[in-house]
């Protein structure tokens, strides 16, 4: 019997999902699969894990409990295994801090030790024909500390890179002096948020909210400035019925809406999600700005309906140039010690790296099924015998809904995928009878072995 060879591109939340979804399962599918990962370790966005930065979505929604209460894999099997079970029960708390959740999903791709190859990039993926006529795809992977380049063969690669900071190109003029928000408390524990710091910080969602908030903390901090093209600031909208758009059964609903109602959705909610940020942090920033007030000092300065026209380095500092939009064109020129730059992320990077199987493309995003698997076109049709697939998850925003860019959906969404994997996984099924998923979940008695 000849088993499919499974390729995990990363080992963020979405795979890791997938991995705990198989195991459950005691799927074959285990057995030739293989994590590509280009970090280090499992770690979640450690450059803004902030001590009081907690998750804004429920600690239901882990990696397995939406899809399995009863699984090992569970947020709460975390807790217990840590012997914190009860004291996180009486703190009262819905949202997780994020370091905590960090914590959690190093936790897990503990259980995957032997099937995460760290410190490997994958570059991009192509199609190649074996000397028996079966196609398959191959991989180039870079050796993130060597530079080393090999290639792996599989039969079906799930694709689940993750977003790129984005950092604008006119701002990236100085390594030292601008970070993008995801590297932010590297840079503060290398003492440039010091005595006397003056910090400037460009955007207007939650990351640059949970930045404000840190540097007003930290009373030596002389001055923070907030740059955004927008009103600052936003409170995020997270009532229960806009709660209920960043669930499973709701992207379901969401896939099935014609493209310009899709679209129309999707701009109504954006105040649900981008450029906005939550109430607590909001109160904590205005009271700590009040705090300062008290004290006869105002070190919060804000720019709103503002951009940055030209950032230049200026011997021990840095200088930015600024411009009012709209109907203030007003020019400010501030000397700062450090820009931080919320600019959000590019979400570009599985294009270049699908781009050599030439998937099918509308409106801009790769066309996938309802098991997410990516449309290959007439250079899948044309070729011969089982044919190797791709799937996508966590870059279908247009075509998926808001809850491909969030944990929640992440549970569910693994069973579908695990499912696809597992009925495709046999080439040449014994005795003609494919291999097929358990006949039902696992239940609350069920033993799953997990190391």
């Amino acid at each position: 019997m000849q088993k499919r060879k499974t390729l995990l591109v990363g080992s963020g939340p979405a795979n890791l999902a997938l991995l705990t979804c198989l195991k459950e399962w005691g799927s074959s599918v285990l057995d030739t699969l293989e994590v590509l990962e280009r970090r280090d370790s499992a770690e979640w966005h450690p450059g803004i894990a902030f001590e009081d930065s907690r998750l804004q979505v429920s600690l239901f929604k882990d990696l397995a409990f939406l899809r399995n209460p009863a699984s090992p894999f569970t947020f709460f099997s975390f807790l217990h295994d840590r012997e914190l079970l009860y004291h996180f029960i009486h703190t009262n708390e819905l949202y997780p801090s994020r370091k905590l959740f960090s914590d959690y999903l190093v936790w897990v791709s503990g259980f995957f030790a032997n099937k995460i190859r760290f410190g490997k990039e994958a570059v991009e993926v192509r199609f190649r024909e074996r000397p028996s006529g079966i196609p398959t795809l191959v991989v180039t992977v870079r050796d993130v500390s060597s530079g080393d380049v090999s290639e792996t063969e599989a039969d079906d690669v799930v694709v689940s890179l993750g977003h790129e900071p984005y950092l604008p190109e006119e701002l990236a003029v100085d390594p030292g002096r601008v970070v993008h928000s995801n590297f932010f408390l590297s840079h503060a524990n290398e003492g440039l948020i010091n005595a006397n710091a003056r910090v400037a910080v460009v955007g207007s969602g939650q990351s640059a909210g949970e930045i404000v908030r840190f540097l007003l903390q930290h009373r030596e901090v002389s001055e923070v400035i907030v740059v955004g093209r927008r009103h600052l600031f936003e409170q995020t909208d997270d009532n229960p019925f806009v709660n209920d758009f960043y669930t499973y059964p709701h992207s379901l609903k969401f896939a099935k809406l014609p493209p310009e109602d899709r679209n129309r959705f999707l701009t109504d909610t954006r105040n649900t999600n981008f450029s906005t940020v939550t109430k607590d942090v909001l109160k904590s920033i205005y009271d700590l700005r009040f705090e300062d007030q008290v004290c006869g000092r105002d070190r919060l300065r804000l720019f709103p309906y503002t951009e940055i026209t030209a950032a230049e380095r200026v011997e021990d500092s840095f200088r930015l140039h600024l411009r009012g939009i709209g109907s203030r064109q007003d020019l400010t020129t501030l000397e700062i010690d450090l820009l931080v730059c919320a600019t959000g992320f590019s979400n570009r990077r599985h294009l270049s790296f699908l781009q050599p199987l030439q998937p099918v493309i509308e409106d801009a995003a790769l066309v996938i099924d309802e098991s997410f698997e990516v449309d290959l076109g007439q250079t899948a049709l044309r070729r011969s015998g089982p044919r190797p697939r791709v799937f996508l998850t966590n870059h279908s925003f247009g075509l998926r809904g808001p809850t491909e860019h969030t944990l929640g959906g992440l549970a569910e969404r693994a069973a579908v995928v695990a499912k696809a994997l597992q009925d495709g996984h046999v080439l040449q099924p014994a005795q003609g009878r494919p291999e097929t998923l358990p006949a039902a979940w696992p239940t609350r008695n069920s033993r799953v072995e997990t190391k």
